[in-house]
């Protein structure tokens, strides 16, 4: 997995944005859906991050690019390089 749940919170934090939020932008019933998917427990689909992108103003291609060409999981994913 390229981006896993600490690139997801990193997101929602530079976004500013409630785990609630990002629950109603990925479509899932309740924040413990994404809650989990940040404790990489479950993942969005492709279409949920997407959805996440677009509602925290970033560019997914961007931000998968960034998380494929990461040497190493563990390193912390630069997400403002990803902004719109």
């Amino acid at each position: 997995m390229y981006i896993n749940g600490a690139d997801l919170r990193k997101m929602r934090l530079d976004a500013g944005l409630t785990t609630v939020k990002m629950a109603k932008l990925a479509n899932v019933k309740t924040r413990k859906t994404y809650e989990n998917w940040e404790k990489n427990i479950g993942a969005p689909s492709m279409n949920q991050f997407i959805a996440m992108c677009v509602g925290c103003n970033y560019n997914s291609s961007k931000f998968v690019k960034l998380a494929v060409e990461r040497q190493d999981t563990s390193e912390n994913l630069n997400v403002t390089a990803a902004r719109r």
